[in-house]
C-alpha cells in the first residue's frame, strides 16, 4: 500500500460498528478520504525527489544525458562474446560426463535436510549429517582441499580460498548451499526413483538436491577441480567458493561465512558473487539468459487469537479457531496491489525483448516501444504504457502461456501465503490459543514498513467487528471500554529482511559486461547435441529479471553490489518445475553446460582487468 500515511491513526478502525457485510472490506482510511490531494502532492515530490536524487547505478533504465532529442537508445544493449584468452577452458569437460554425474549423484545420495525446528549447532544431532558430506567433498575433491584454504564457519558451513597472484584484485565469489528441503514422508512414494537415490536413468539425475542447490555447489567445484587437474590456470584474481549450510531455513551459515570474508577483505571487497538463481529460457522465438540482479524481500506475520476456554458442549458463536479463519479469510480477499515501478528490471526485460524477440506479442511490444520511446524522447514515463507492462505481469504472462499461473503476479506484487496454523489440543475443549502463520515476500517496490501498514488496516475491521481487541506490531489499536470475545495479536515471528538492492544492468557496469558476455561465448561454443538446426538460428540476450524467492546472497550485501543470481541451465527441459516438491531433477547434459559455464566464467573473470 504505498503512500499511507505513516500515523498510527492509520492503523485504527472506525468506532462506528460494521454491519456484516463489512467484515471483510477494508475501513474506509483518511488516505481514501483525502487521496487525491495527497496524491498530487506526493506525485510533485516524487517529480522533484527524481530530479535532484537521480540514481547513478541501476535506478534509471535509460541514461538520457547522453541522449540527443529523437534519437533512441537500445534497452536491449548486449556485450561482445568472451572467451578465455590463456586456453580453451570449455575442453576441460570432454570425456568428463560420467565424472561429473557421479560428482552430482553421490552429493544427493547424501542426505542433508532441514527443518524449521532445528536447534542450534552441537545441541541438536540433526545437523551431524552434514559431517557426512563434508567427508564426501573431500574424498570427491582433493585437488580443492589440497590447494585451496579451507576455513570451516557455524560448523558446517565452508569457506574455500584460491589465493591470486595479485592481492590488489578484488576477488571472484562463487557460493551456494548444501542443504536442501525435507521431504515429506507421505510423498515418497510419489517419488519415480528415491529421493536420496541420486540415481542417473541415462538422461536424468534424481534426487532431493539436484537442482537446489547440490547442482550449483558440486558445479562449482567441479570447475575449481578440473581447472586444477590441468595444471594450466593459476589464478590472478583470487577464487572464494562460499557453501552455506541452512539457507532454506536461516541463512545463518552464509551469515557466519560473510562476516568471515568481511574481516580478511573488507567491505565492498568482492569483485562478483553468483549464487543459484535463474537460469537460460526461451520465450516468443527469443533464448534469455535471465540472472536475478534482485530478490524480493521477506517476512512471517504470526496472527494469534486468544480466547476464553471452556467445554465444547456450550460454544460461543466463534471458537477461537472461527475467529482467525474469518480474519485470515479477510487478508485472502484483500491481496497486495501489484506495483511495478519504471526502474524495476522487469521493464527493462519486456522491453528488450520488444526489440529481439520476435514473437512477443503485438500489444505488449506495443506498450514496451511506447515506454522507451517517451523515455528517450521526453524523459517522461508513459504511465498508460508502463500499466499495460503491469498488467500483462499480472495476467497476460500466464494467458498466453509465458509463466505458469500466478507467477507473473507474484514477481510485481507483495504476496502472502498462509502456511501454518495451530490451535486445539482436545476435542470437547474450547481452543484458548490459535496461531497462524503467514509468509510475505515483499515487492521490491515495496518494504516491510509498508507491508505492516496493509496488515493492520485489514485485520483490524475486521477484529472490531468480531468484538475483538487488537495488538498490531506491539501498539494497542483503538481500545475499547467494554468487555471483548477475545483478543488479537499481530507481531513478525522473526526479523524480516527488505527486498535487495538492485545490481547494476547496464554495459556501462564492467561486471555486467563479463556476465553477459560469458553468456554469450559459452552459448557460441556449445556442443553439437545442442546445434539443431532452429537452435542454431539463435542467438542469447542477457536480460536482468528478478527471484520470488530469497537467497544466501542477503548476507552479503555488504560485500558487492554486484550480485547475480543465476545457474547456467539450458535446453532439454532443464526445468522440470520440481524443486521443493516430488521428483526432483536435473538433466545430465544440462548439468554438464553449467560446469562448462563456471569454467569459462572463472577464467573470464580472472582476465578482466577492469572489475
Amino acid at each position: 500500500m504505498r503512500g499511507l500515511p505513516n500515523t498510527e491513526k492509520s492503523l485504527l478502525p472506525s468506532n462506528t460498528p460494521l454491519s456484516e457485510e463489512d467484515l471483510l472490506k477494508p475501513k474506509s482510511s483518511w488516505l481514501s478520504r483525502h487521496g487525491k490531494n495527497i496524491g498530487l502532492l506526493f506525485g510533485l515530490f516524487l517529480i522533484l525527489q527524481h530530479i535532484v536524487l537521480s540514481p547513478s547505478v541501476t535506478g534509471d533504465l535509460f541514461d538520457r544525458s547522453s541522449i540527443p532529442q529523437g534519437e533512441k537508445k537500445s534497452s536491449c544493449q548486449q556485450a561482445d562474446a568472451i572467451y578465455p584468452k590463456a586456453y580453451n577452458v570449455s575442453s576441460l569437460v570432454v570425456g568428463k560426463k560420467n565424472r561429473l554425474i557421479h560428482w552430482l549423484s553421490d552429493a544427493v545420495k547424501v542426505n542433508t535436510e532441514t527443518f524449521d525446528d532445528f536447534g542450534k549447532v552441537g545441541e541438536d544431532d540433526r545437523w551431524d549429517k552434514f559431517d557426512e558430506f563434508h567427508k564426501y567433498l573431500e574424498k570427491a575433491f582433493p585437488l580443492v582441499h589440497k590447494h585451496l584454504k579451507r576455513t570451516p564457519a557455524y560448523t558446517h558451513a565452508v569457506l574455500f580460498e584460491w589465493e591470486g597472484t595479485d592481492p590488489s584484485l578484488k576477488p571472484l565469489l562463487l557460493t551456494g548451499h548444501s542443504d536442501t528441503v525435507p521431504v515429506l514422508p507421505a510423498t515418497r512414494n510419489l517419488w519415480k526413483h528415491d529421493p536420496f537415490s541420486g540415481h542417473y536413468d541415462g538422461e536424468y539425475i534424481w534426487g532431493r538436491g539436484s537442482s537446489d542447490d547440490k547442482s550449483g555447489l558440486i558445479g562449482a567445484l567441479s570447475a575449481v577441480e578440473l581447472l586444477l587437474e590441468s595444471g594450466k590456470f593459476n589464478p590472478t584474481r583470487t577464487l572464494l567458493l562460499a557453501f552455506g549450510n541452512d539457507e532454506e531455513i536461516a541463512g545463518n551459515g552464509a551469515l557466519a561465512l560473510s562476516h568471515l570474508i568481511e574481516e580478511k577483505y573488507g567491505k565492498d571487497s568482492i569483485a562478483i558473487l553468483i549464487d543459484e538463481g535463474n537460469g537460460v529460457d526461451e520465450a516468443w522465438g527469443q533464448l534469455f539468459a535471465a540472472p536475478a540482479v534482485g530478490e524480493k524481500g521477506s517476512t512471517n506475520i504470526e496472527i494469534k487469537v486468544e480466547t476464553q476456554g471452556g467445554h465444547s458442549s456450550v460454544p460461543p458463536p466463534h471458537t477461537g479457531i472461527g475467529y482467525i479463519s474469518l480474519l485470515i479469510a479477510a487478508l485472502e480477499a484483500h491481496p497486495f496491489k501489484p506495483d511495478l515501478q519504471i526502474d524495476s528490471p522487469l521493464v527493462n526485460y519486456i522491453t528488450c525483448a520488444a526489440e529481439a524477440a520476435p514473437g512477443i506479442p503485438k500489444d505488449l511490444k506495443k506498450n514496451a516501444n511506447r515506454l522507451a520511446n517517451s523515455l528517450n524522447n521526453q524523459g517522461k514515463i508513459d504511465h498508460k504504457a508502463l500499466q499495460a507492462i503491469e498488467d500483462w505481469w499480472v495476467t497476460g504472462s500466464y494467458e498466453d502461456g509465458t509463466l505458469p499461473q500466478g507467477k507473473g503476479r507474484a514477481l510485481v506484487s507483495t504476496t502472502q501465503a498462509v502456511d501454518i496454523i495451530n490451535g486445539g489440543l482436545k476435542v470437547n475443549a474450547l481452543p484458548e490459543s490459535v496461531t497462524a502463520v503467514v509468509n510475505h515476500r515483499i515487492n521490491i517496490a515495496s518494504s516491510i514498513a509498508e507491508l505492516k501498514e496493509h496488515i493492520a488496516a485489514v485485520i483490524a475491521p475486521a477484529a472490531s467487528k468480531l468484538n475483538l481487541s487488537i495488538e498490531a506490531f506491539g501498539k494497542e489499536i483503538n481500545p475499547a471500554a467494554g468487555p471483548k470475545a477475545g483478543k488479537v495479536i499481530v507481531d513478525t515471528t522473526k526479523l524480516g529482511i527488505d527486498p535487495a538492492p538492485l545490481s547494476p544492468f547496464t554495459l556501462e557496469d564492467p561486471a555486467w559486461r563479463v556476465f553477459t558476455g560469458t553468456a554469450k561465448g559459452v552459448y557460441a561454443t556449445r556442443p553439437e547435441a545442442y546445434l539443431e538446426e532452429e537452435e542454431a538460428k539463435k542467438e542469447i540476450f542477457t536480460v536482468p529479471a528478478l527471484s520470488t524467492g530469497n537467497t544466501d546472497t542477503r548476507q552479503y550485501w555488504n560485500l558487492t553490489r554486484n550480485i547475480y543470481r543465476f545457474a547456467y541451465q539450458i535446453g532439454k527441459n532443464q526445468h522440470l518445475n520440481n524443486a521443493h516438491t516430488v521428483n526432483e531433477a536435473i538433466s545430465a547434459d544440462v548439468f554438464v553446460e553449467q560446469v562448462r559455464w563456471f569454467l569459462n566464467f572463472i577464467v573470464n573473470v580472472d582476465e578482466a582487468t577492469d572489475l
